[in-house]
């Protein structure tokens, strides 16, 4: 036999040519496929591919070329491989180094020459960067790829501090990204960040993230940002997790990780303190993992064990316990700052079967238990400078994630797969140290500190379960694929709220109180949240066609319920009757895309795309829709404190004025009539449910062997807005408007004193008559929520393992509510699929500016990311992250008081009612919504790493990582409460700190 090594390509044309869009596989499954030809160019039909890789637990995967001389391999596993093409009377071609990502069909083409089965040609060459037919965009991100870069405590937050795009996840704010927070994130301004596991949803029913990933049992992780096919059920970004299989030899990590106080520098600068500032500080950040995998037969049966507990403890700088617990005052306790201290501890095994030849299953079992032992920090993240003792600490058990998946090669071109999920999650949430059931939450409006006790408490409980099952076809130029996805889900609330009241003081002042028709408990059903789906793909020479239809159906369901009487006797038991089909929801939603290889070579490709995705809910709708919900079980009202015993002198029970309390602002309140409900066109039929349309256009180019650039623009637009119209006070003639004047303030823009008008206050006829309808915005005017943005990437792959990836990425958003419901200050709008909440007043302006229609500007949303890693002589490994991100936009919201309002209304707030002494306030922008930003977000991690090899098989990786290395105080989080507090930053980025980590592999 005579063998040939061949270093160049004349023998493989290593051209992009993909048959099938990864998009079209849930699971995230790789694949191989190409075109075989002759040496005179013509196809070759009949030629036997066989796909080898430690991966398959077959070991082998073979296909045969059809008509066209095309192959197509599907439903492998990532990982590495091995292609050989054989035909009698052609030498046997085998192309080697082949690595698959998930989700990645990598194309393999052949010429096959006249020769001998017996000669083998051996192909080697670098791998193809520009995909020339799928115009999805994903970035892929494997275990080894986290291993080498400083991520610290793996998780889903790293995915996305590497995506530039993505905002408003918790990981800038936290170096060791030990909290979960990736599914708070939004991309390009669309919706949130939607978890898959094996291509099945793992959100609470709540959409909430729940469930913790345990990275090490993550082979790979695949982030869908755009161009997602008719396949995918969400309307924003989608990271889908590839747990890993054994395999058939044993092999093993063991990982630890430590850092402390000790190993922290200050970064609060002279600046920052003359603002208030302080800051965090890290007490101990630990992780520590085991895993095994190996086989129980071979050739048969693998499993892959992963066990691992993390969690860390720090000092919220700027945050105290109350010193004075108990009493109506807040006295920061300088010797108590705020502490936190939340561990993670998971029990994940995965077994995978080839049941026979034909027939593959895989059983995912992680048990996890959660706890935040002290004070939560997500609060403060979105904004809230609770005290510590104002939140609540929760130990979510059970917890964990079942899942079953099955797959079936039935014949070469028809594949067929199902799977099913069951993803518990449970919030218990209960008292932090010091507060007891007798204290009551205060608010002081001034500096928007809550302190004292939570407002309320919900003990939640929010599985989901979910199933899918697809069929697939495919020949050498057309792939087609149907299926269903079916989710279920339930969640139930448990409120309680201490006294069944809470205060709120303006500079230590009562001013008003609000009234809680407490305990109660809620439950609602997702009972069927379905997608039927369709994608077709057909290639044309150099033009590849994706296209398909997606048809969803959402309902909602409220079961029976009752509700005891309020200890206090201010509502009566309550027995709520079934609701059904809220919402029930069907839509049909077409998404095609088009991909273009402009020379043939293989190095360039234009593509674009554009689809309608409806907007993903989870048990909102039916929450909101809740009769319990409904019916009103919070009030606000007036407290004038005449006697200054910091205890309303009042009948809580009377709806009306009486002693220091005026009337209720919701006569409804605990009552059987709904003070909202939903329309028919918010629930039912086609086309009433939120929706987004999205529209990409990219140009990607390969530059050299191993390094590509794509350049895109990006453009998404929403409709069927949902807009709150209280029927109770329909016409202008129910409103006055009224004006106040900004306080001096060199602060505010101008240093203050400009007029804030087009404000409106309900006529005292009106006030406390509350009767919502939430409708379709088109019924009233045209809603626009419109985001474009530009980004370039870089991708990189050098044989040296120099790994470089970066983008820049920048925006514009145009948020438009400028129509009136029932008047310029009674104008309510919503997200689409989400509950109605308040908007900013159509006629409102700020020193003559409207605010009706926000901009946010390219300034406002401009990010660069890169990443690095550089292998040294010695086994010495460098690596870093870099992020530069806009700083927080800027606002005040001001407590205008009655006597600064009366002059301009001709009248007191309808708050006040009669009552000679006012204590009303009305909340007021003083700045213009994104117009003023903080300073740009900057930050730099670093990690140094040195690998011992001992024998063949263990490697040993000592890493030092330094996060912050620039030791940047960036301000991430401010107090926009109008005050002496505004501008103050309640949360910055954490001070440099050096973190210890070793990694045994074998």
């Amino acid at each position: 036999m005579r063998r040939m090594r061949v270093s160049s390509l004349p023998l493989v044309a290593l051209t992009c040519a993909l048959l099938l869009p990864p998009a079209a596989w849930a699971q995230q499954a790789s694949g191989i496929a190409g075109v075989i030809r002759d040496a005179s160019g013509g196809v070759l039909p009949g030629v036997t591919a066989e796909a080898t890789s430690p991966a398959l637990i077959e070991k082998v995967r073979t296909v045969t070329s059809d008509g066209e001389g095309r192959y197509n391999i599907l439903d492998l596993q990532p990982g590495s491989y091995v292609v050989t093409f054989t035909l009698a009377g052609f030498n046997t071609v085998r192309r080697e180094g082949i690595t698959l990502t998930a989700g990645f069909t990598a194309t393999v083409n052949a010429d096959m020459q006249v020769g001998s089965l017996s000669e083998t040609i051996t192909v080697s060459g670098a791998a193809p960067l520009v995909d020339t037919k799928n115009v999805r965009e994903q970035i892929s991100a494997s275990h080894d790829l986290l291993d080498v870069l400083p991520t610290s405590t793996k998780g889903i937050d790293q995915i996305v501090s590497l995506t530039a795009g993505f905002t408003g996840n918790v990981s800038p704010t936290n170096l060791y990204n030990t909290q979960v927070g990736g599914a708070n994130a939004t991309f390009h301004g669309k919706g949130g960040t939607y978890m898959n596991v094996d291509g099945m949803t793992v959100q609470m029913a709540t959409l909430q993230q729940g469930w913790a990933p345990n990275m090490a049992v993550i082979q790979e992780v695949v982030l869908q940002t755009s161009g997602i096919s008719a396949e995918g059920a969400a309307d924003g970004a989608v990271v889908n997790m590839i747990p890993t299989e054994g395999g058939n030899s044993f092999k093993g990590t063991l990982f630890g990780l430590y850092t402390n106080d000790h190993l922290q520098s200050d970064n609060l600068t002279t600046a920052l303190q003359a603002r208030g500032t302080t800051t965090s500080k890290v007490v101990k950040v630990y992780d520590e993992t085991a895993s095994l995998g190996g086989p129980i037969k071979r050739d048969r049966l693998w499993f892959f064990s992963a066990l691992r507990w993390w969690g860390d403890a720090n000092i919220d700088g700027g945050r105290f316990w109350n010193k004075t617990q108990g009493t109506p005052f807040y006295t920061p306790d300088f010797n108590r700052p705020g502490d936190r201290y939340e561990w993670y501890q998971s029990y994940a095994t995965r077994l995978t079967w080839q049941v026979s030849p034909k027939n593959k299953v895989n059983i995912l079992v992680d048990r996890e238990q959660t706890c935040h032992c002290r004070d939560q920090l997500s609060p403060v993240i979105a904004g809230g400078v609770d005290a510590p003792e104002a939140e609540f600490i929760y130990h979510m058990n059970p917890m964990g994630l079942y899942q079953a998946t099955w797959s079936s090669p039935v014949t070469n071109r028809l594949l067929i797969q199902g799977g099913a999920a069951a993803a518990l999650d449970r919030f218990p949430a209960a008292y932090n140290p010091s507060v007891t059931l007798n204290d009551i939450s205060i608010s002081e409006q001034s500096t928007g500190l809550t302190y004292n006790a939570r407002s309320t408490y919900n003990i939640s409980d929010g599985p989901r379960y979910t199933q899918r099952f697809a069929v697939s076809y495919v020949t050498g130029s057309h792939a087609f694929k149907s299926g269903i996805q079916i989710d279920e889900g339930r969640n139930t609330v448990n409120a309680f709220t201490n006294g069944n009241v809470t205060y709120r003081f303006q500079n230590g002042v009562p001013v008003s109180l609000i009234q809680y028709a407490t305990p109660y408990v809620l439950t609602s059903l997702t009972k069927a949240d379905m997608g039927i789906y369709a994608q077709d793909q057909w290639t044309f020479r150099r033009l590849t066609l994706n296209y398909g239809l997606r048809f969803d159906y959402f309902q909602g369901k409220v079961p029976a319920q009752q509700v005891a009487a309020t200890p206090n006797g201010w509502v009566p038991a309550r027995t709520f009757a079934e609701v059904t089909d809220v919402p029930s929801w069907k839509d049909l939603s077409p998404r095609g895309g088009v991909s273009y290889d402009l020379f043939g070579n293989g190095r360039t490709a234009l593509k674009m795309s554009l689809g309608r995705y409806v907007a993903k809910t989870g048990t909102q709708i039916p929450t909101a829709n809740n009769p319990i919900q409904t019916s009103v079980n919070t009030v606000a009202r007036t407290w004038a404190d005449t006697n200054g015993n910091y205890r309303p002198d009042c009948d809580l029970g009377n709806r009306g004025a009486n002693g220091e309390c005026g009337a209720m602002a919701d006569q409804n309140f605990g009552g059987f009539n709904p003070s909202t409900r939903y329309a028919a066109d918010a629930l039912r039929g086609f086309g009433a449910r939120g929706s987004n349309w999205d529209l990409s256009a990219e140009v990607q180019h390969q530059l050299r062997p191993g390094v590509s650039v794509t350049g895109g623009y990006y453009r998404n637009w929403y409709d069927h807005f949902l807009v709150t119209d209280n029927l109770a006070a329909a016409t202008p003639a129910d409103y006055s408007p009224y004006c106040i004047t900004a306080p001096v303030d060199p602060r505010l823009p101008g240093g203050g004193g400009y007029p804030a008008c087009g404000l409106y206050d309900v006529s005292l006829a009106k006030f406390g008559q509350v009767n919502n309808l939430v409708t379709q915005a088109s019924n009233y005017g045209k809603r626009k929520l419109v985001n474009d943005f530009f980004n370039v990437t870089l991708n990189t792959r050098f044989g040296s393992n120099l790994q470089v990836g970066g983008a820049f990425d920048t925006g514009r958003t145009v948020n438009d509510v400028c129509f009136n419901v029932n008047s310029p200050g009674a104008n309510a709008t919503a997200l689409p699929g989400v509950s109605a909440t308040p908007a900013a007043f159509t006629a409102t302006t700020i020193d003559g500016q409207p605010i009706c229609r926000i901009v946010t500007p390219f300034k406002g949303q401009t990010q660069v990311k890169t990443f690095w890693s550089y292998p040294f002589p010695g086994d010495i490994v460098v690596s870093g992250v870099f992020q530069s991100l806009s700083g927080p936009a800027i606002t005040a919201s001001y407590a205008a008081s009655n006597a600064e309002i009366a002059p301009s209304l001709g009248r007191n707030l309808a708050a006040c009612g009669a009552r000679p002494v006012c204590t009303a306030t009305a909340t007021v922008p003083l700045v213009a919504p994104q117009t003023l930003f903080e300073g740009r977000n900057t930050r730099l991690d670093l990690r140094l790493t040195k690998q011992i090899h001992v024998g063949p098989k263990t490697l040993v990786r000592a890493n030092v990582d330094l996060y912050n290395a620039l030791n940047a105080s960036s301000v991430l989080v401010l107090n926009n409460t109008y005050g002496s507090a505004w501008q103050k930053p309640i949360v910055i980025l954490d001070g440099r700190l050096i973190q210890f980590s070793a990694q045994l592999t074998f």
